[in-house]
């Protein structure tokens, strides 16, 4: 089947593409040479999209693309704060995330562990991570392109984490709005995620009032929201996993959210903030970083990162043998959810959910398979890696 991730799409995109432009040239009608025209460079857009999702491996299925941008519910209902009881698997879902700080309002995904509505844990809190999908997205890539309530089934089956709520929030406005977090010029996108949602799941779910007890984590753009927000609201989360992410304004859709105004780049760009901790400044949320080492933009910014909090922090640091990829993403997401676990949970839950504990050293490696072929997450997913000791980042 011709899918969105097919090399023959590719080809035959372009061959079309290269045939209209040729028509537009040869033809002698003026309007059929303006058509031609005018289909060559949308087909041209459509190829180069198609080239976009070959490499990275973003949409396998017609479905997937078809749900992640035409407002789809993939397949999803809507949850609510009593969900079903479910011995072995999670429930995921749609809510409405209205913001009365902000003025946005937005659709979100939940994840309620199964632990959630069985009877016997009906007075526990859980500990919360919002989660940050990536430009161009929207929540659903939590579902159709990490397959997230799977993994934390998975995971929890394994005893690799305990119940954690999770919170898939968007972070862009309609279209090609990527707002990424920031509040800038018409811009209120940390306002929302940082107080809105957060004001709307306490509301609805039972999850912990402890700021320390909630992370954030993301990829792509969305790591760079989850470093972002976490150094800029030191006293609002306990720990923060980066996957792929920018670390500065800059260097993605957050410096055109921003105007291209310079000191409102510099007070959003993790890097720069991270440079400025003290050591003795104050609690800082604990990180911990997966980057690819083919992708030479972020890859380096990532380590300079990383060794600026090692400062402060012994900062966990994930090398991916890929670029910014769904499957880079895909093979860090699992070490990211047994990571938050064990800096999140509070001593009462880690006694009430006990789990295997795995102490990786701090540079490790996790291997990412090519994108063809392999774009579909692994059946279940592996450990935190490790590595050699003695083994140095470079930076």
């Amino acid at each position: 089947m011709l899918g969105p991730d097919s090399q023959l799409l590719v080809v035959l995109l372009i061959v079309a593409s290269v045939a209209l432009l040729v028509g537009a040239i040869r033809l002698r009608r003026v309007p059929v040479k303006a058509l031609c025209g005018a289909l060559s460079i949308v087909t041209a857009m459509a190829g180069g999209v198609a080239v976009v999702n070959y490499y990275y491996g973003y949409y396998t299925t017609w479905g997937q693309l078809a749900a992640d941008f035409g407002g789809g519910n993939g397949d999803l209902g809507v949850i609510s704060a009593t969900a079903p009881a479910k011995l072995s698997s999670g429930h995921l879902g749609w809510t409405t995330l209205p913001g009365r700080l902000s003025g946005i309002s937005r659709r979100g995904l939940v994840y309620l562990p199964p632990r959630y509505s069985q009877p016997q844990y009906a007075q526990v809190r859980f500990p919360v991570v919002e989660l940050f999908h990536g430009s161009p997205g929207t929540p659903l890539s939590w579902d159709t392109a990490l397959r997230i309530s799977q993994v934390a089934d998975t995971l929890l089956a394994r005893h690799l984490i305990g119940p954690m709520v999770l919170v898939m929030p968007g972070i862009n406005g309609p279209g090609t709005d990527y707002q990424d977090c920031v509040n800038g010029p018409g811009v209120n996108d940390e306002t929302y995620l940082l107080k809105d949602v957060r004001a709307d799941v306490l509301a609805r779910y039972r999850v912990s009032g402890d700021p320390f007890q909630w992370g954030a984590a993301g990829y792509s753009s969305g790591g760079y929201c989850a470093a972002n927000m976490a150094l800029r609201h030191r006293a609002s989360f306990g720990a923060a996993a980066i996957i792929d992410g920018y670390f500065r304004a800059s260097d993605g859709p957050a410096g055109t959210a921003l105007g291209g105004n310079l000191p409102l780049e510099a007070a959003n760009s993790p890097l720069y903030t991270a440079e400025r901790l003290l050591p003795n400044g104050g609690p800082v949320p604990a990180f911990w970083v997966a980057a690819g080492t083919h992708d030479k933009v972020d890859y380096r910014p990532a380590t300079v990162f990383a060794a600026a909090l090692d400062r402060i922090q012994q900062v966990p640091f994930v090398k991916l043998n890929a670029g910014d990829t769904a499957n880079s993403w895909q093979a860090a997401l699992p070490a990211a959810l047994t990571w938050l676990w064990q800096q999140l949970a509070p001593p009462d839950l880690r006694v009430l959910f006990p789990v295997r504990i795995y102490t990786a050293n701090p540079i490790s490696s996790i291997p990412v398979p090519p994108v063809k072929g392999r774009h579909r997450p692994p059946a279940k997913p592996g450990l935190p890696a490790a590595t050699p000791a003695g083994k140095q980042r470079t930076t």
